[in-house]
């Protein structure tokens, strides 16, 4: 893939304008919200942008991060599975002193999966920065990143 073809712009829609606009929302079941909203509130400090008995929103910049309540409508409802095997999901959080938030999160409880290590490109680009994941309590894998990943 050249470097061409990782700028090319997403196809326009009838507007003239690009087809899809920025993230807005990521939505993540969950089994246990009390546990999952002690965690991305009091581990990860995510502030609570708007909550229910079976949600919690959270502000995490210009994209909105919701926990839902399962009730058996999630895509791994049931499921034993954690990490990759789970739902092939990964969150992305950026920060500006990866080795800062690592110790933090460390120290809080977070369970770091791997790094902070080089940033990986599948195109053979060299690294532009650090990712390091974690773990959360149902075991889905979130990420730190200091660069943002462009592909």
């Amino acid at each position: 893939m050249t470097a061409e073809a990782v700028e090319s712009p997403a196809p326009a829609a009838s507007t003239g304008g690009p087809l899809l606009g920025p993230l807005s929302w990521n939505l993540v079941y969950v089994d246990d919200l009390a546990a999952m909203r002690a965690f991305y509130e009091g581990v990860l400090g995510l502030p609570v942008k708007n909550a229910s008995p079976y949600f919690a929103a959270y502000h995490t910049g210009g994209c909105t991060l919701e926990l839902m309540a399962r009730k058996d409508n999630g895509p791994a409802a049931g499921s034993p599975a954690r990490g990759w095997d789970r739902n092939r999901v990964l969150m992305s959080f950026k920060v500006e002193n990866m080795t800062a938030v690592v110790a933090e999160l460390t120290r809080r409880g977070a369970t770091l999966l791997h790094g902070p290590s080089p940033t990986v490109s599948a195109d053979g680009l060299p690294p532009e920065g650090q990712v390091a994941q974690f773990i959360d309590p149902e075991g889905n894998i979130f990420e730190l990143c200091d660069e943002p990943l462009f592909f």
